[in-house]
């Protein structure tokens, strides 16, 4: 009996089991839950800019090699120093000029030239410029290169300037200016240049020149022109590609080392006038649903040294997507499909333009914004955020200047042509950063001035909308542009 006692007086002391508790299913698992993390960045990595090895011929003819690649390719620029200046009060002679070129060579006509290019596995072509025009050539390296060059040369020196194809090309320019006629684009781009530098200037007209400019020209002008701008001393030579300087030169001194240099070169151009108020410039686009906006001033040139805190100034305001200009119009407003500003450029005078095609009912608005985001662009030192930004902006995208043989041979065609030092492309990210947030505003207050802005718009006189009650409403682009307060002036189109 006493030990069933103890037995059960033991038993009744034990401490009593928790109850048993089930626990939760554990929550199930979203294997899609990783897509709403944005994904950390990848490590910077460091980047250096190719440096061109610089030589000249025994002419003096100057020429940068960028040696990269593998393959056996090359990618070739000559770069003759004749634009817009060259043209005297002959718009579009030095465009029409280059377009002659591979139109017929002494030894070959162009049929030929075409096909040797193509026997060759190479590609030629010629292109006229504002500031300059370039002979392109890419080829390939090794055998067959001599032969590319054959080419190259003899399109460059040995024009033979045919009656018939001259007078087929001056009907081709002529149909290609009639035919951009129909696009706002070009109209204002036009009327932005002429209300710039004035009709008379030679940077007051598209490099092509005007239809009644390029039906006046004749031969005897091409081949005059030809003579005295055609010459070793306004040339340049570019090439990027898997070849070194050792087996280049000989190749290059063969076909162009006895080129001989001659008296004409550059113009000296008068200076863009900056507008002393807001002016507004309509020319009608009949037909058109959209409405071009040119707005801007007068800019340094390329070669200035107020270029690197102007061209900070200005990416902020329109220079990328995540600019104030494009914010307000796409983003904000809705619009556009992309507004931006940039320069330009040329060697001695550049012109800021800020640029974006809008819904024609939103023209005047779109004005009234574009000013606005000057103003306030001009009025701030950028933040440190800003300036962040801006940086690895410029910086960071620059390594896809130099991706391809082509890419990378017109990055440094900018040297010759802008009169650039050869370390500006390795030096460019310095230049960029140490630019201060002070000197940024100060570039900006010159620049983006709205009250010292030409704004051009070729659109509409005026269209109809949806009033939103199923029916139509008519919306007066010139009345509401007229209503902004600013000097405004309609001209016919260019």
């Amino acid at each position: 009996m006493i030990r069933l006692f103890l037995f059960a007086t033991l038993a009744a002391c034990a401490p009593k089991a928790a109850p048993v508790v089930a626990e939760p299913a554990p929550a199930p698992v979203d294997p899609e839950a990783w897509r709403a993390l944005r994904p950390a960045p990848a490590p910077a990595k460091a980047w250096t800019a190719p440096v061109a090895t610089q030589f000249t011929l025994s002419n003096g003819v100057p020429v940068y090699l960028v040696k990269q690649g593998d393959l056996p390719l090359v990618s070739m620029r000559l770069i003759m120093q004749v634009g817009r200046d060259a043209n005297g009060d002959k718009a579009g002679l030095a465009a029409l000029a280059a377009n002659m070129l591979d139109e017929g060579t002494k030894k070959r006509d162009g049929a030929t030239i075409a096909a040797d290019a193509a026997k060759l596995g190479a590609d030629l072509a010629v292109s006229p410029g504002a500031e300059s025009t370039t002979i392109t050539l890419d080829a390939l390296t090794g055998e067959p290169l001599a032969p590319s060059l054959d080419l190259l040369a003899d399109v460059a020196l040995n024009p033979r300037f045919d009656k018939k194809d001259f007078a087929r090309v001056v009907d081709e320019v002529v149909t290609g200016i009639v035919a951009a006629r129909a696009e706002p684009r070009d109209v204002a781009q036009r009327t932005f240049l002429a209300q710039m530098y004035g009709g008379k200037h030679p940077y007051g007209v598209p490099t092509v020149g005007t239809e009644a400019s390029v039906k006046a020209l004749k031969l005897s002008d091409v081949t005059r022109h030809y003579a005295d701008y055609w010459h070793a001393g306004n040339a340049a030579l570019v090439l990027a590609g898997n070849i070194d300087e050792a087996t280049l030169k000989p190749l290059l001194e063969a076909r162009f080392g006895k080129w001989k240099v001659g008296k004409a070169g550059r113009s000296s151009v008068t200076a863009p006038s900056a507008p002393l108020k807001t002016r507004v410039v309509f020319v009608e686009q009949p037909g058109a649903v959209q409405s071009v906006i040119n707005a801007g001033t007068a800019a340094p040139g390329r070669g200035s040294p107020e270029y690197w805190s102007s061209n900070v100034a200005v990416t902020l305001f329109g220079g990328m997507f995540s600019s104030r200009l494009n914010m307000n119009l796409r983003e904000e407003h809705g619009w556009s499909y992309g507004a931006y500003a940039g320069f330009a450029d040329a060697r001695d005078y550049s012109l800021l333009v800020a640029r974006s095609s809008v819904q024609a009912d939103k023209t005047a608005p779109a004005v009234v914004e574009v000013l606005k985001e000057m103003g306030a662009q001009a009025a701030r030192v950028p933040t440190a955020d800003d300036m962040t930004l801006v940086r690895d902006y410029l910086v960071k995208s620059l390594p896809g200047n130099f991706e391809t043989n082509a890419s990378a041979s017109g990055t440094f065609a900018t040297l010759p042509v802008f009169g650039l030092p050869g370390d500006e492309w390795a030096k460019y990210g310095e230049r960029v950063t140490r630019i201060t947030p002070e000197q940024a505003a100060m570039a900006g207050k010159a620049l983006l001035d709205p009250a010292k802005t030409l704004v051009v718009v070729a659109g509409p006189r005026s269209i109809e909308v949806d009033d939103g009650k199923g029916g139509k409403t008519k919306i007066d682009v010139v009345s509401e542009l007229k209503a902004l307060g600013y000097e405004f002036v309609e001209l016919p189109r260019p």
